[in-house]
């Protein structure tokens, strides 16, 4: 409800895996659109996507993604050292008589192209990945975008970059997008330009520490940000209380632990369908986020979650 009148995208994170990222991105979905606000879930996390497992996904559209990258036509080449020079990211060398590209290394940027003095380097498509629309059974007004990323490819953020362009043409008032773990460029491109942010997180050390490394990132990308806490143990929380409160944030939602909510996930079933209680936590975090982002016009009427 972003601020453009009748659109929400809310980014979904953590900073470290495990803490119940996706269970909360799945589950909300879900619950968003059977109230009749089409949502579209995008799976941002392209090197271990899992949104898609918890959902009977049919009429599946396929999309690859291919990045730029530089090559050398070596009868061309003069082995000048110009492309290796100007490459800021060293992904041209000069080994014998020709230069050499390593496509891991290429940015795309073609400066090297432009650069070459006779016209040696070009730029071909690699694959890196795929992106998967589909539209889940029994389950209207949602759709499922899923990023994967090619195994031994490294352009994460090219994927997740393609991923959300595909969630957006779904033309959805409501987009979860289910970030990464981490604070690393790939969860940047899933964050950046999100009209709030739902921190995921648990009541850890660790969960703590790497919660403090996702608000960093989250204040720096300048995001409304909410804090979920997942497996409460009903212990005072303080320590979590004071965290988010320094950066503007605040608790937004506590799911309790709860061992039927293990099963159900381990299953591959949404719990909202199972477990009772977790509807209105999920609910009451939803409207939350919604407010504290300032959500307008359609989005930010009541909306009764069922």
């Amino acid at each position: 409800m972003s601020a453009q009148a009748d659109h929400f995208t809310l980014a979904v994170a953590s900073g470290k895996g495990g803490t119940g990222k996706t269970l909360v991105s799945s589950n909300l979905a879900a619950m968003v659109a059977a109230s009749g606000l089409a949502t579209t879930l995008v799976d941002c996390d392209v090197e271990a996507p899992n949104d898609h497992l918890f959902f009977d996904v049919s009429a599946e559209v396929t999309l690859r993604v291919d990045a730029l990258v530089a090559e050398v036509d070596s009868t061309a080449c003069t082995a000048c050292g110009v492309c290796r020079n100007a490459c800021a990211y060293g992904a041209s060398r000069i080994f014998g008589p020709s230069a050499i590209v390593f496509d891991e290394l290429c940015h795309g940027c073609g400066l090297c192209v432009d650069m070459c003095p006779t016209g040696a380097m070009h730029e071909v498509a690699r694959r890196v990945g795929e992106v998967c629309v589909g539209v889940p059974t029994a389950r209207d007004g949602l759709t499922v975008v899923t990023g994967r990323l090619d195994v031994g490819q490294v352009k994460a953020p090219l994927v997740i970059r393609a991923a959300r362009e595909a969630g957006r043409s779904c033309g959805a008032r409501f987009v979860v997008l289910d970030a990464p773990p981490g604070v690393a460029c790939s969860a940047v491109a899933s964050m950046r330009n999100a009209d709030a942010l739902l921190l995921v997180t648990e009541p850890t050390p660790f969960g703590l520490h790497d919660l403090e490394l996702s608000l960093r990132l989250g204040s720096d990308l300048r995001l409304p940000m909410g804090v979920f806490l997942n497996r409460d143990a009903g212990e005072p929380s303080d320590a979590l209380d004071r965290l988010a409160e320094r950066y503007g944030a605040s608790i937004l939602g506590r799911l309790r632990f709860d061992r039927r909510i293990a099963e159900t996930y381990a299953r591959g079933a949404l719990v909202v369908d199972v477990v009772p209680g977790v509807r209105e936590v999920l609910a009451e975090a939803f409207r939350s986020i919604r407010r504290h982002a300032g959500a307008k016009s359609h989005a930010n009427r009541e909306i009764v979650l069922r």
